[in-house]
């Protein structure tokens, strides 16, 4: 199984072979750069997620519905809710 930033440097990779502008073949190096940069945040986060499952187990916690909705994605929910034209 591959991580969501693996996925993407494959990606990006066969974008650069496809293309046979410098500019562009340039621009993605740079995007691969970056988010190579990322990796460590990534471990991170698989670490936690991974430790808060296990905790979560082992104090016999029930599933949690939507998580990353609830967890990340609330200031979409509250933009929506400020954006009532």
């Amino acid at each position: 199984m591959k991580t969501f930033r693996q996925n993407l440097h494959i990606w990006l990779e066969e974008q650069k072979n496809t293309s046979n502008n410098d500019e562009v073949i340039e621009m993605l190096t740079n995007v691969q750069k970056h988010i190579k940069k990322n990796e460590k945040e990534e471990e991170r986060l698989v670490n936690i997620a991974y430790e808060n499952g296990y905790y979560d187990c082992e104090l016999k916690k029930g599933f949690k519905h939507g998580y990353y909705k609830n967890t990340y994605k609330v200031h979409d929910y509250i933009k929506g809710l400020l954006n009532l034209n």
